[in-house]
């Protein structure tokens, strides 16, 4: 059976779903922050896994390792893809903090920064457990760092990704199939706001199946780590059952915008910068790249509208800014013309 498989058969297989449930934003000490629902071409999401607690019982790491597989679909330009991202046994040794009632991993990115694009945003997530000191040893670390890479890379890979992607996952198939990696607890969630799902930004807490009946409105986050009690008052931190707690997190812009293509076409009209003097002709020829890259940016599935249309503002006017002294320095002038070219690029711009 293949991941695929495994999280669409979870849906049809109560006995195999953990507990899983959305933790109340008034219990988050930062749920003033996650109102609202996630808005197509407005907003950014990002997955993080934000704690994973592995029971002392299961002798992690001395006869078993633990790998966690997530899985995201959204959409991305104009396809809907699957992003693999591997949680193995190297990430977890440099996260992992050891306690008295066994492991806690914490604070991994799994699935982001993307656009929210609108339509269906799948999040599933597997922990598997694997033979310690075995012959998979290095097919295991392998199969992490290609879907880090990966996931970490998917703008400049974008032209590759399907079979990047099936790489990890064909390679994940087979380890299940040979059942040398055994599912331990897993989840399907999926978000459709055509459906009318709530995909807003938030906490959700995955717990193993278990004997006790977990009271949901009694579970707190404060400072992105897990709490269980009557009240926050007195809730004391939760390691009665092992458990994979994430959030979706979203955000108006990015901060990586060095990381993708369009910043290398920006690169290319500061490069022609790189002179002393600006004549009119070459003025002119980048008034055409800048107008290019607008397009460019506003077609980039990395970019939201929104933050499309503020960035290119912000590089005009910093392109203004470096034209300015620089323009016909050997001419007899005003910089009225210069000007009023940069006022209409921005109200052009401004009004796309």
């Amino acid at each position: 059976m293949g991941l695929k498989d495994f999280f669409r058969n979870l849906a049809s297989s109560p006995a195999e779903l953990p507990v899983f449930f959305r933790i109340p934003n008034e219990n988050i000490d930062i749920g003033a922050d996650l109102k609202g629902q996630f808005e197509p071409n407005q907003h950014y999401f990002t997955v993080k896994v934000n704690e994973m607690f592995l029971s002392e019982r299961r002798r992690w790491f001395r006869e078993i390792e633990p790998m966690v597989v997530c899985l995201s679909s959204y959409i991305y330009g104009e396809q809907e893809i699957d992003n693999p991202f591997i949680v193995g046994r190297n990430l977890i040794k440099n996260k992992v903090q050891n306690i008295p009632e066994g492991m806690l991993f914490s604070d991994t990115r799994v699935a982001g920064i993307h656009p929210y694009s609108g339509g269906r945003v799948v999040v599933s997530m597997v922990l598997c457990e694997s033979l310690t000191q075995n012959h998979l040893s290095n097919s295991l670390d392998f199969i992490e760092k290609v879907a880090s890479v990966f996931s970490e890379n998917i703008a400049s890979l974008v032209s590759s990704y399907l079979k990047i992607a099936n790489v990890v996952l064909g390679a994940i198939d087979t380890l299940l199939d040979t059942k040398s990696l055994k599912p331990i607890l897993g989840f399907r969630q999926e978000f459709d706001r055509d459906a009318n799902d709530q995909f807003a930004p938030g906490y959700h807490v995955i717990i193993d199946k278990s004997t006790k009946n977990w009271n949901p409105k009694h579970f707190f986050v404060i400072g992105n780590r897990l709490y269980y009690g009557s009240s926050q008052n007195v809730a004391k931190v939760f390691r009665e059952d092992e458990y994979v707690m994430f959030s979706l997190t979203r955000s108006e812009t990015r901060s990586d915008i060095r990381l993708l293509p369009v910043w290398q076409s920006y690169q290319k009209i500061l490069n022609e910068l790189k002179v002393t003097e600006v004549s009119a002709d070459h003025k002119e020829r980048i008034k055409k790249m800048l107008t290019v890259l607008s397009i460019e940016m506003r077609q980039s599935p990395d970019l939201t509208q929104a933050h499309a249309k503020k960035l290119i503002l912000d590089f005009a006017d910093e392109v203004k800014s470096l034209i300015k002294p620089k323009f016909n320095l050997g001419a007899n002038h005003t910089n009225t013309e210069s000007e009023e070219f940069w006022d209409m690029i921005n109200s052009k711009i401004a009004a796309i």
